[in-house]
């Protein structure tokens, strides 16, 4: 394939990867099954088309994903699928208790004969009683392993035991034994067959066990053991990864199982791909800058004020001052450190990091004691005016109009970084900020722009939070959302272009990992795991890359310097 139709070739390739995901996430959301099934779903779900229209996007955004990295884009999709596998192993091992089940629970022991019952002290049972209790209770001091209960039988009695869980929550698999009178193993018995399910109803399933019609051969006092089956190590893995499997299809398929887990998505990743741009124009720039979380507070503490104070203004008016209003307030906050960096030399990761808890305990003080209704029960402010809020386009959901800003924002910074003078001077200092300022760029005014710039687009995600998703002011409003950001940018490899998809992918994970922990009960944090192994690999390639260069530019230094040296020495032979 030559040079000219390679390009061609790209694109055809993103736009069938778009197409497929699009239509793959459509399929899933609307429940799937037949055609008609399909559309009879999409047919009775409020807001279809706005489903569609954003399916649509994340289908795009995979395309752009695949056009802009090319080859990368692999790189980077092998990068998440291996933290994916690591992460799988560690559910895994989380999971290697699940088997416990099956030896922990609570029990009953039922003794059933014909004959008359012997009447004698210091025995547990008698025909047609039970006993019960816990097996291997996790939570007690001295658990119980084995239960003995004793009984007083006549010789020809004809018995049977039942060792069955002692209620639904109980899976607890049980083996009984009867014992002679002077503790010999008469029967034992580890399940029952079918038609003893059948018979007795005291019997849940297969696990329990039976010893049926037994005949006693002597008078005396016998002994019922019940305790749990050991497990096997085929077992303990089976189980294992039963969990794991189930536990990952809550996280993989979760986000996509009805239009409500759909929403929870979509709304994640709207405020993550504005948190991401935001840090990726000040990464271009090359300054490690951590003041978006700042800068987001601050963005809802402005656009929640005025939405609650403005109620008698038309709400055509009120939402885009409120939108322009954190827009500002994110600006100016991120102009103070980039005025700390440029020209007073702090180091902008300290300055941004305590600026943060300034802002975060400005707004809990303004929070709490100026907007809060005196009569609220917890620190809240009182919900928005229904008109001083993010419209959303599909109904119960908080997918809202926030959809049209992020697509302008991603516009509006690809704008910025590839088609501006300012664009062009933030990729130059981010390059090589001595190159920059040889070349007449006045790199301090740069650094200061990059890191108001992207505060613009964290204060629009704080007026997202506030809004569009919790539609009034809250404590922790961010709970270090604006960090995760990190993360999206770094994966984007800070291209404006690629940010919605890995904003999309990590809002996914979020999400998956919500579901994870409701459906299989399994913890957030083996998604936060999985988060921290892709930033290492993210990382490790940037330091293979960084030594790749080093040593490129080591060799063409000592090349140079030998050239310089055979010049000279020939300089003098000639003289």
């Amino acid at each position: 394939m030559n040079g000219k139709a390679r390009p061609y070739a790209n694109y055809l390739v993103a736009f069938v990867v778009g197409l497929i995901i699009f239509l793959l996430t459509s399929y899933r959301v609307f429940g799937g099954g037949t055609l008609d099934e399909w559309m009879e779903s999409f047919n009775a779900t409020p807001g279809a088309g706005g489903i569609l229209f954003v399916n649509a996007l994340v289908g795009i955004s995979v395309a752009l994903f695949v056009a802009q990295l090319k080859w990368n884009a692999l790189r980077v999709t092998l990068t998440v699928v291996a933290a994916l596998i690591f992460g799988y192993f560690v559910t895994g091992l989380f999971n290697l208790d699940t088997a416990n089940k099956y030896v922990q629970g609570e029990f009953i022991v039922a003794l059933q004969s014909d004959a008359e019952p012997v009447d004698q002290d210091d025995i547990d049972l008698q025909y047609g009683r039970q006993r019960g209790g816990e097996l291997n209770n996790p939570e007690a001091s001295d658990p119980l392993t084995e239960a003995r209960f004793t009984f007083a039988g006549n010789e020809g009695d004809v018995i049977t035991i039942l060792a069955a869980v002692a209620n639904r929550r109980s899976e607890v698999d049980l083996e009984v034994a009867l014992l002679s009178p002077d503790g010999e193993a008469l029967a034992s018995s580890t399940s029952s067959t079918p038609e003893q399910l059948e018979a007795f109803e005291d019997l849940r399933s297969e696990k329990d066990a039976t010893i049926a019609d037994f005949t006693l051969p002597t008078t005396g006092v016998y002994t019922i053991s019940a305790e749990a089956e050991p497990l096997s190590t085929g077992t303990i893995i089976s189980e294992a990864v039963k969990a794991t499997n189930a536990a990952y299809e809550a996280f993989l398929l979760g986000p996509l199982g009805r239009p409500n887990r759909w929403a929870v998505w979509i709304q994640d990743a709207l405020t993550l791909i504005l948190v991401g741009l935001s840090i990726a124009i000040v990464f271009r720039a090359r300054q490690f800058s951590l003041g978006a979380e700042g800068q987001l507070y601050f963005g809802a503490l402005v656009s929640g004020a005025i939405c609650l104070a403005w109620t008698n203004l038309p709400p055509l008016l009120v939402v885009p001052i409120a939108l322009l209003a954190s827009m500002t307030a994110g600006f100016l906050w991120g102009l103070l450190p980039g005025v700390l960096k440029a020209y007073l030399g702090a180091n902008e990761l300290v300055s941004t990091l305590m600026l943060n808890a300034v802002a975060v305990r400005f707004y809990e003080l303004v929070l709490t004691f100026q907007i809060k209704p005196p009569t609220a029960g917890y620190t809240a402010s009182a919900p928005f005016p229904e008109g001083n809020i993010l419209a959303p386009i599909i109904p119960d959901t908080q997918v809202t109009i926030a959809v049209f800003i992020v697509i302008g924002a991603v516009i509006a910074s690809w704008l910025l970084i590839s088609r501006t003078p300012l664009g062009y001077e933030i990729r130059m200092v981010g390059s090589n900020r001595k190159f920059a300022d040889y070349g007449g760029i006045n790199s301090k005014r740069v650094i200061m722009l990059s890191m108001a710039v992207s505060g613009i687009l964290a204060g629009l995600a704080g007026a997202h939070l506030a809004m569009g998703i919790h539609r009034m002011l809250i404590l922790n409003i961010s709970l270090g959302l604006a960090f995760e950001g990190v993360v999206v940018a770094l994966l984007a490899r800070n291209n404006p272009l690629v940010i919605p998809f890995t904003g999309l992918l990590y809002a996914y994970m979020r999400a998956g990992a919500q579901f994870m922990e409701r459906d299989a009960n399994v913890s957030f944090e083996v998604v936060r795991i999985i988060q921290a192994v892709i930033i290492l690999l993210i990382t490790a390639e940037a330091l293979a890359t960084m030594f790749r260069f080093r040593r490129a530019r080591n060799v063409t230094t000592t090349l140079d310097q030998g050239l310089e040296t055979t010049a000279a020495i020939e300089g003098k032979a000639h003289v």
